[in-house]
C-alpha cells in the first residue's frame, strides 16, 4: 500500500516536472521566435528609413544642381537680349518658366517640379539653337563662358537625377516587397516618384560652336 502511494507521487513528480519542462521549452521558444520576429521587424524598418534618407538626400543634390541653374538663368536670359532682336519670345518663355520653377520647388513635390524642369529643359535647348543663327553671340566671350557654366551644371544635373532615380527604385522596392509591403503603408512610407527627363530633353544643351 505504501509502496503504491510512493509510487503514485512519484509518478505526479515525474508529470509535474514534464508539464514544466514543456512550459519551459514553449516560453524560451516563444521568445526565440518573438526576438527573432522583432529585429526582422525592426531591422526591416530601419532599412527603409536609411533608403528613404538616401533617397532624400539625393533629392537634395538634385535640388542644389536645379537652384544653381535657377541663378544662371538671369544671367544668359539678360546677356542674350544684347544681340537677340527677334527672339523675345524663347526668352519670355524661359522667364516665365524659371518662376514657375521657383513656386514648384518651394512646394517640394517632384511631379510639380519634373514638369516644370521638363518644360525649362526644352525651352534652353530651343534658346541654343537660336544661339547658332547669331554669330556675335559665339564671338561674346561672356556669352561663352555662360554656357559653358549653364551646360556643366546641365550634366551635373544629369548626374543626380540618375542617382536619386536609383535610389528611389531601392527605396520602391523595399516598401513593395513582401513581408514589407504589409508594414510599410502602417509606418507612412509611400512610393516615391522619379525624376525623370523629358522626352527631348535627354540631353544636356551643348555649347554652340
Amino acid at each position: 500500500m505504501l509502496a503504491n502511494v510512493k509510487e503514485q507521487s512519484w509518478e505526479r513528480k515525474t508529470e509535474l516536472n514534464r508539464s514544466f519542462l514543456v512550459i519551459i521549452v514553449i516560453v524560451v521558444s516563444a521568445l526565440i521566435i518573438g526576438g527573432i520576429f522583432a529585429a526582422f521587424y525592426f531591422g526591416t524598418y530601419n532599412n527603409i528609413v536609411a533608403l528613404e534618407a538616401t533617397a532624400d538626400e539625393k533629392w537634395g543634390q538634385v535640388e542644389q544642381e536645379l537652384q544653381r541653374r535657377y541663378d544662371l538663368i538671369p544671367n544668359v536670359v539678360n546677356s542674350a537680349k544684347l544681340y537677340i532682336t527677334y527672339e523675345g519670345s524663347v526668352l519670355e518663355e524661359i522667364t516665365r518658366l524659371r518662376s514657375q520653377w521657383a513656386a514648384a520647388s518651394q512646394s517640394g513635390d517632384v511631379d510639380t517640379v519634373n514638369n516644370v524642369t521638363g518644360e525649362l529643359e526644352s525651352s534652353l535647348s530651343r534658346l541654343i539653337v537660336v544661339f547658332e543663327d547669331y554669330p556675335e553671340l559665339e564671338a561674346s566671350q561672356i556669352i561663352e563662358d555662360m554656357m559653358i557654366e549653364l551646360e556643366g551644371t546641365e550634366n551635373r544635373i544629369s548626374t543626380e537625377r540618375m542617382r536619386y532615380n536609383e535610389a528611389v527604385t531601392d527605396y520602391n522596392v523595399a516598401i513593395k516587397t513582401f513581408p514589407s509591403n504589409i508594414w510599410a503603408p502602417g509606418w507612412g512610407f509611400e512610393a516615391k516618384s522619379y525624376f525623370e527627363a523629358k522626352v527631348g530633353a535627354e540631353d544636356p544643351p551643348q555649347v554652340p560652336g
